[in-house]
């Protein structure tokens, strides 16, 4: 079963190239900022279409989350326009890689200290070569 999640994470993740590709194109034509709204208001619009069909949740506990936690969707906003920023100039593969040694550092932030629930997974030598490791294939692919 954990390999399922595991290939589910890697189609995600080509999901999120191919969107990277085509955003930077878009933001070229229509404007960084117009494509980031367009890509955002798109992705919530399935979303909202998927949560009325296959959601399970309640929208009432919504009201009852700390205020703070109401706004990380400005986050996933913030990606996007970065991703429709930067394709265009270093290219799709290096925004990726950079992406994604971003989100690997912080992930190993928070499991170290085990926030939002994490796991607690400690940060250790073999980790931060990982995270070497990746930084020199940033070096490489640039």
């Amino acid at each position: 079963m954990k390999w399922l999640f595991i290939l589910l994470s890697m189609l995600g993740g080509s999901a999120l190239a191919f969107q990277a590709g085509v955003n930077g194109e878009i933001g070229k034509r229509v404007g960084t900022i117009e494509t980031s709204f367009l890509a955002y208001a798109m992705g919530a619009a399935a979303l909202f279409i998927f949560s009325i069909l296959l959601g399970k949740g309640n929208y009432s506990v919504v009201w009852t989350l700390p205020k703070w936690e109401m706004f990380i969707g400005v986050l996933g906003a913030l990606y996007i326009f970065i991703m429709v920023l930067s394709v265009p100039r270093v290219g799709t593969g290096t925004a990726l890689v950079a992406a994604i040694m971003g989100q690997v550092i912080m992930g190993m932030v928070l499991d170290h200290f085990g926030l939002f629930g994490a796991k607690v997974n400690p940060i250790s030598m073999d980790r931060i070569i990982g995270v070497a490791l990746m930084g020199g294939s940033l070096y490489f692919i640039l």
